[in-house]
């Protein structure tokens, strides 16, 4: 867990004006009336109630407390959140439905080496055998079939301003946003200001890949004498 991550929360009780919910990971955070919306707030209950379902913005942690934000996720990045537990409540309801009373022990067994049950599929997608290493024979053929459902993916898109004043800046800036990566793709939108748009399988996918990419092409931009800007593309 780090500062900015999302989180899918569930609200457990509401005192005064803190909200107390359960973290994935089954300990606390909390949320004060602040981090719930913007403006005031007549009435919290309009926001959360307890055992409601809600995406959190980590803001800090500090040793066992936990202080998130709920007016900080923008809508898409609530969209995206929900759509994976949706994926993984899915996932998990095909692996009970397929292998009944096996599915507990099977299902353990696969989450000690995957974050996820999604990701598991999506990997046994490109590499089959993984099914035969998880999965007992009886049951692959079905497991198998899930793994070919095409899942719909999500984008993360920056926006990146680059400033290189040299005489050769035009060239340093093309070798700088040459990344090699399939599922990247960056767009001119004006003199200096490029789109970075990136494909992933999932939401937390796309930012881990997103910034190991920003991270190079700061790395490329200081080597170059550059001054490059990355932010988050708002969401209308």
């Amino acid at each position: 867990m780090k500062e900015d991550e999302l989180l899918l929360c569930t609200v457990q009780e509401i005192h005064g004006t803190t909200v107390f919910v359960t973290l994935p990971n089954g300990k606390k955070g909390t949320i004060i009336t602040s981090e719930i919306a913007p403006g005031r707030i007549k009435n919290i209950r309009q926001y959360v109630v307890p055992n409601k379902k809600i995406v959190c913005k980590v803001l800090r942690i500090k040793g066992e407390n936990v202080e998130l934000s709920l007016r900080r996720v923008s809508s898409k990045e609530k969209k995206q959140i929900l759509q994976q537990y949706k994926q993984e409540q899915q996932a998990k309801a095909a692996f009970n439905q397929i292998l009944k009373q096996d599915a507990e022990k099977i299902k353990e067994k696969i989450l000690k080496d995957f974050h996820s049950l999604p990701e598991f599929l999506n990997q046994a997608r490109e590499k089959p055998s993984l099914i035969a290493k998880y999965i007992p024979k009886q049951f692959q053929e079905q497991i198998a079939k899930i793994t070919q459902k095409k899942k719909k993916q999500i984008q993360a898109v920056k926006l990146i301003k680059l400033k290189c004043p040299q005489s050769d800046g035009v060239k340093k800036i093309k070798q700088i946003l040459k990344i090699k990566n399939p599922n990247l793709k960056i767009t001119y939108i004006s003199a200096g200001n490029f789109q970075l748009t990136l494909r992933a399988d999932d939401y937390k996918q796309a930012n881990k890949e997103a910034d190991k990419i920003i991270q190079e092409l700061e790395s490329k931009a200081k080597q170059n004498s550059c001054e490059i800007e990355i932010t988050e593309k708002k969401q209308k």
